[in-house]
């Protein structure tokens, strides 16, 4: 199956932005008042003002586009639908066994458990973005928060934690792919090609 350049557009962009979040979030200082601006107080400007709302509406309108896909959603969420979760337990049943006997389902197949996976990515992005700006528009001038502002940044650091456990799964299922010789997983990054006629 082709990959169209929308989906690759997209990809790519939040390659880039989720790349800047996690790693922006490891040295940047939230900004206190009397102390002079340095770079980790520019970074987290950045990261809460641009790549924040940018990796947020990103994931929003991917996740959009690929659920109005036929059959994408019970695909990407499974658990509302008793089709969707009666095909994901089937996908795994079969697919498991042969992931660890060191075989894996090529990707253009788009099984349900991939599927799983790639619509939990989707959600952990949603929800890192949604408590990231609860907190951030909430946050009072002084630096102070209410209660279920501290609560909400908690569970913000949570997604960002499991953000990267997410992040490299899917790394590493990517390298396990090129190791059994699924090349075509590499499509993703092929170079775009817009028609501006």
């Amino acid at each position: 199956m082709r990959i169209n350049t929308t989906t690759r557009v997209l990809h790519l962009m939040m390659i880039i932005t989720v790349a800047f979040q996690l790693f922006s979030g490891l040295f940047m200082e939230v900004p206190e008042p009397g102390k002079i601006i340095g770079w980790s107080y520019i970074m987290f400007s950045w990261h809460i003002i641009f790549f924040g709302w940018l990796g947020f509406l990103l994931s929003a309108v991917y996740a959009a586009i690929r659920f109005n896909e036929p059959g994408q959603w019970e695909r990407l969420i499974p658990w509302f639908s008793k089709e969707g979760r009666s095909a994901f337990f089937s996908s795994v049943k079969e697919e498991l066994p042969d992931l660890l006997k060191g075989k894996l389902a090529r990707p253009e197949k788009q099984g349900p458990l991939a599927g799983a996976m790639h619509g939990l990515g989707f959600t952990l992005l949603i929800c890192l973005g949604m408590t990231g700006a609860y907190v951030m528009n909430g946050v009072r001038s002084d630096g102070s928060m209410t209660l279920d502002m501290m609560l909400f940044l908690e569970m913000h650091s949570i997604f960002g934690v499991l953000i990267w456990a997410f992040i490299f799964g899917h790394v590493l299922m990517v390298i396990y792919h090129l190791i059994l010789g699924h090349w075509h997983i590499l499509d993703i990054f092929e170079r775009v090609r817009i028609r501006w006629k």
